[in-house]
């Protein structure tokens, strides 16, 4: 058998180079065309002014005459780090991470980046160093959003996915810095050697994973932001009606079949009405939201809050026996009115309606609000601001019995 030849890959420098140009400016195009028309958003914004100098970077190198002369080395490296700087921004911005604490971050790093490759270029210029410092400097701009995705509370299975995808790229920058100063083999760019294929390999693959990346969180993005316009009202943040019932439905069908309390509140303003009518419906619509938040502030994240219509609003406290659920309506009742009225010319109370059942097909969401609204009736009736608890009857058992049956 002939002794199989085994050569390398050694790939035209300048055709990568103009590829990687060309790959960044289509990305540009693609997304320039998804989202026309749509809101400016500055995430997108920061990801698009990446790309045109990332795409600025590889078109300096691909010009023969600029691509040899160290000066114009200079300046594609400082342009590929801001361009590294604002893509990782993006990422760190499209998963709801960046601030004025992050945006110090990369400011500062941004500049003792490029000083630092500008300063080696000077005084002790060599391609091992030149690298080091580049690839040091994209694994720190990688570390936050990267932290972001995989450790967030509100992590998703696909930021979780890419976030690990950007950690072994993270590892692989500093794999690279220690074959800078430790391989054998020549570690530079601009020969044809292994290490040159694998760098343009992995420009490639970074390259098409990191837009890929960008693009599938900023659509997850919309998705979530667009779910929560179709389940939220708008006005108040509390879930709307129709959602609201949904999730309520789906909590007592679970709680049944774990045979444990469920407690439904109904709620309004009291004379909120007036309030319109007197002080008109901008500060109505305040009273509303200041309302809302109290309410969500006494609340644990398993409970249900939900907007009914007007200034009625429902809450259903899975788990929750009798006991809890006097607890949990004094605590709402008291959290209105111990509030200092933040500067409007009056207070406002509320007046609570709430019944508990053990869940069944016996006492459909319908029947519940029916009770609980027969007993926010009765806090009316005895004087408002206060707590009203009502119980199923054995008759309105059999009626709501008899109601499911006809279903």
């Amino acid at each position: 058998m002939d002794d199989l030849n085994i050569m390398p890959l050694n790939l035209d420098m300048k055709t990568v180079f103009i590829l990687l140009a060309l790959g960044h400016l289509f990305t540009v195009v693609l997304i320039t065309a998804y989202r026309h028309r749509q809101p400016r958003d500055t995430a997108v914004n920061t990801f698009y002014a990446a790309k045109w100098f990332q795409a600025a970077t590889w078109g300096i190198l691909a010009i023969p005459v600029l691509g040899s002369q160290m000066l114009f080395i200079s300046l594609a490296n400082s342009i590929f780090l801001l361009g590294t700087a604002l893509e990782t921004m993006a990422l760190l911005k499209v998963t709801g991470g960046f601030g004025k604490r992050s945006g110090r971050y990369y400011l500062i790093l941004t500049l003792i980046s490029i000083l630092s490759y500008n300063f080696v270029v000077l005084f002790y210029n060599t391609e091992g160093l030149r690298i080091s410092i580049v690839s040091v400097a994209s694994a720190a701009f990688l570390y936050p959003p990267v932290y972001r995705m995989i450790t967030s509370p509100e992590r998703s299975s696909l930021s979780i996915l890419i976030g690990y995808i950007y950690l072994l790229m993270t590892v692989g920058l500093l794999v690279r810095t220690g074959m800078s100063w430790f391989s054998v083999e020549a570690v530079t760019m601009f020969e044809p050697n292994f290490y040159q294929s694998l760098s343009f390999l992995s420009l490639y693959l970074i390259m098409t994973l990191g837009n890929a990346g960008f693009v599938l969180l900023s659509k997850e993005r919309s998705d979530r932001e667009l779910l929560k316009l179709a389940s939220y009202d708008d006005l108040t943040g509390a879930l709307n009606r129709r959602t609201f019932i949904l999730e309520a439905k789906r909590n007592l069908s679970l709680y049944e079949k774990k045979q444990m309390p469920v407690s439904f509140i109904l709620l309004d303003l009291d004379d909120f009405k007036t309030i319109n009518d007197t002080y008109g419906h901008d500060i109505g619509d305040e009273v509303l939201r200041d309302f809302s938040d109290k309410m969500r502030g006494q609340l644990k994240e398993a409970d249900l809050f939900g907007r009914y219509g007007g200034d009625e609003f429902a809450i259903l406290l899975p788990g929750a026996d009798e006991l809890k659920s006097d607890e949990v309506a004094e605590s709402l009742k008291l959290s209105v009115e111990q509030a200092s009225c933040g500067g409007r010319p009056f207070e406002y109370s509320i007046s609570i309606g709430i019944i508990t059942v053990m869940p069944g097909p016996e006492v459909p969401l319908e029947r519940l609000y029916q009770s609980s609204d027969k007993a926010l009736y009765k806090a009316k009736q005895a004087g408002r601001n206060r707590v009203a608890r009502t119980r199923l009857e054995a008759e309105e058992n059999q009626k709501g019995t008899e109601e499911w049956a006809k279903r």
